[in-house]
């Protein structure tokens, strides 16, 4: 990450001194990049070890007409950088970049042992508004105390928690005592040898139980299901994978990075530093979720070419719920050696907010300078704090593995999706049956959503009515599950589901792939059928473990739907192909066989009036449209809409080529080749009309 530094010396002293005029100046666009740095020493100039548990609090006052005592306050809670040698930092927030003027602040030093000073160590900076700068509003009358609440909280959780402790300690020594006065009144010798015989022979008794219950168990075989039996030359033996396959497709440049990343083989990148020896890539796609409060280990082959130089054991892989944002998770090449692949690993608890996420991302940077190249292959992210040998996702496609079989889906079948919508309710339905108190359910869906916003699962109106929050599918993209269990039905509208973004002040656009409802506590995949089944003796994660056969449902339905391959055949009247007709691979199209797919101002982000016509027919794709912007786009953006997965353009972008309604003048959009994203190759104004057509490819490169 790129910050505008200030480095600064606060010396502690009992003397009051003049402010310390920094000579610095921030912008207002210096959002996220305006950074204090300061080393904190005693008189004689020796730095001030900062111990583990203390905390260092910095206020900054500034003036305001409208605040309490003429006086605006931002308080901060420093990062320590260095414990041993008193480095802080503090990184301005957004909104104090909207004052204009002299900035004056403080430092103070809170120690573990309830000790605390103010070092009297005063400094000033000024912030100045940015030529270019018109969006940050003029900072008014804002008091931020983060750290304050924080600390309030914390104290407040550890003397709930040291009393509770104490009650609980003391309940317990009485209950002990009780115990041990009752045990000693009535146990002699004589009975103590009596008791010791008779467990023993609870023992023996447990022991013939278990033994029965094995082989009892012979008998049972234990069954797995999978939509694909080609689980390759893998090590299953360690725990699953809830990563999924990387590309080169999958990232994109970050900062300013010039990185060249291209595909080496499956499930392997290549990434070169060129011009500014800066290598920092981000995925633009979704990677699989992870649980919040859970342990997990990631880790990766990595290998640094012959010729590379620089930061060679500082390359990171990580996981994060922003891209550039917090690290959730990482693993970094410390012990790196040139010419030699290595298996990087590191392991954390992964913690975020369901309002504080839109999606997930994995990032590849180095931390400092690199020339040359590094291959990456084999990432796997995994629940427990051990790193075991690489297998690949079998949660996702084309595997869609379980331990159970494939639950119905009683969700109402005639709501079509996608479903895009802005509204606080984005889904509601009646289910094939009404919901039943004590019955528990299942819902998963596939949904995005803005970052501030979290799925709330309803029966019908208001608080009694509320079934839970969805939470994130593991190993999985975009999926988003809850298990309930109904303890009050509505009167009116029993066999109502639905689906809300909270809170419904910062509702955004959201949209629904598809959603499926189950009873059952176990999550199914979204697929009609399993096309394998597996049978084992024992319960096991390792698919090689089990006798795999196609299917009873599977099998009939190709039964029922083969035609003959060598042999001539006549098949009489019309014959209704539901899974459609293939020549040497490819799908055989109708004449009406098309999917289509609409943008108007009811639907899109990206205009306020007429509509944008997207016709799949086959491996092509026609487009035609006449738009009017909701705002202003420059050269090569994104629009604020995307198509859906099937439309994206393949082998070349899909341009789209039209004429302005206002200048007349030719101009040009495309749908960017492997992802969904509609970018523009023209500027466009706000409110200006745009007339457009063409043809592009989504089929195999």
């Amino acid at each position: 990450m790129v910050y505008k530094t200030n480095e600064s010396i606060i010396v502690i002293q009992a003397e009051a001194t003049n402010p310390n005029n920094t000579d610095v100046v921030f912008w207002s666009h210096d959002r996220g990049t305006a950074k204090l740095r300061m080393k904190l020493v005693r008189k004689n100039g020796i730095p001030q070890s900062l111990p583990e548990g203390t905390t260092v609090p910095i206020r900054l006052m500034f003036r305001s007409a409208t605040a309490e005592g003429g006086y605006g306050k931002h308080d901060y809670l420093a990062t320590i950088d260095d414990r041993v040698n008193g480095i802080v930092s503090i990184v301005l927030e957004d909104n104090i970049l909207g004052y204009v003027g002299t900035v004056e602040g403080s430092v103070y030093i809170d120690f573990p042992n309830d000790r605390s000073l103010d070092t009297a160590g005063r400094f000033t900076f000024s912030i100045k508004r940015s030529p270019i700068d018109d969006s940050t509003p003029e900072l008014e009358d804002y008091y931020f105390n983060g750290f304050s609440q924080t600390i309030d909280k914390i104290e407040k959780i550890l003397a709930d928690g040291k009393l509770e402790i104490e009650k609980k300690i003391a309940e317990s020594e009485t209950q002990i005592d009780a115990k041990l006065k009752d045990t000693n009144d009535k146990i002699t010798k004589a009975n103590q040898d009596v008791a010791t015989l008779n467990t023993n022979i609870d023992k023996a008794n447990d022991r013939i139980d278990q033994t029965n219950q094995q082989i009892g168990d012979l008998g049972k075989l234990k069954k797995i299901y999978s939509n694909s039996i080609d689980f390759g030359d893998y090590d299953y033996s360690g725990n699953s994978n809830l990563m999924r396959v990387i590309k080169a497709s999958d990232f994109r440049k970050q900062g300013d990075s010039d990185v060249l990343i291209s595909d080496i083989g499956y499930n392997s990148i290549r990434l070169t530093s060129q011009k500014v020896n800066h290598l920092w890539t981000y995925t633009e796609t979704g990677i699989p979720s992870l649980v919040s409060g859970k342990t997990y280990t990631i880790s990766a082959k990595v290998k640094i070419e012959e010729g590379t130089t620089g930061n060679i054991d500082k390359l990171t892989v990580s996981y994060r719920k922003v891209k550039g944002g917090t690290i959730l998770l990482t693993a970094i090449s410390d012990g790196a050696v040139v010419g030699k692949e290595i298996i990087i690993k590191g392991t954390g608890v992964v913690n975020y907010e369901i309002a504080e996420l839109s999606m997930f991302y994995l990032d590849i940077g180095v931390d400092g300078v690199i020339n040359g190249s590094v291959i990456v292959s084999d990432v796997k992210i995994e629940a427990g704090s051990t790193a075991t040998p690489y297998q690949p996702n079998l949660l996702d496609a084309p595997y869609y593995l379980s331990k159970v079989a494939l639950g119905e889906n009683i969700a109402n079948k005639s709501v079509a999706f996608p479903i895009k919508s802005s509204a606080y309710d984005i889904y509601k339905g009646d289910m094939k049956e009404e919901f039943i108190i004590g019955q528990t359910y299942t819902i998963t869906m596939k949904a995005t959503k803005p970052s501030t916003q979290t799925f709330i699962i309803y029966n019908e109106g208001g608080g009694d009515y509320r079934y839970g929050n969805l939470t994130p599918a593991e190993g999985l993209v975009d999926i988003w599950g809850l298990t309930f269990t109904p303890q009050k039905v509505g009167v009116n509208y029993p066999k109502r589901l639905t689906v809300i973004q909270y809170p419904q002040s910062t509702t955004g656009a959201c949209q629904i792939d598809w959603l499926k409802i189950e009873k059952g506590d176990t999550r199914t995949p979204n697929i009609s059928q399993f096309k394998y089944f597996g049978e084992g003796l024992k319960d096991s994660n390792d698919p090689n473990d089990y006798s795999w056969d196609i299917t009873p449902e599977y099998d009939e339905k190709s039964l029922n739907n083969t035609v003959s391959l060598t042999e001539p055949q006549t098949v009489l009247g019309l014959k209704n192909f539901s899974d459609g007709i293939q020549i040497a691979g490819d799908k055989v199209i109708s004449e009406n066989d098309c999917t289509v797919y609409t943008l108007t101002k009811d639907n899109s982000q990206s205009f306020i009036d007429g509509y944008a016509t997207f016709i799949k027919h086959g491996k092509e794709v026609i487009v035609n449209g006449t738009v009017k912007f909701k705002k202003a786009y420059a050269f090569g953006v994104p629009l604020d809409d995307e198509v859906p997965e099937e439309f994206i353009a393949r082998g070349v972008n899909g341009m789209i080529i039209g004429a302005s309604g206002t200048s007349n003048s030719a101009k040009m959009i495309y749908v960017r080749q492997d992802f969904k994203s509609i970018m523009t190759n023209s500027e466009f104004a706000i409110n200006e009309w745009f007339t457009f057509n063409g043809v592009y490819w989504v089929g195999e490169e």
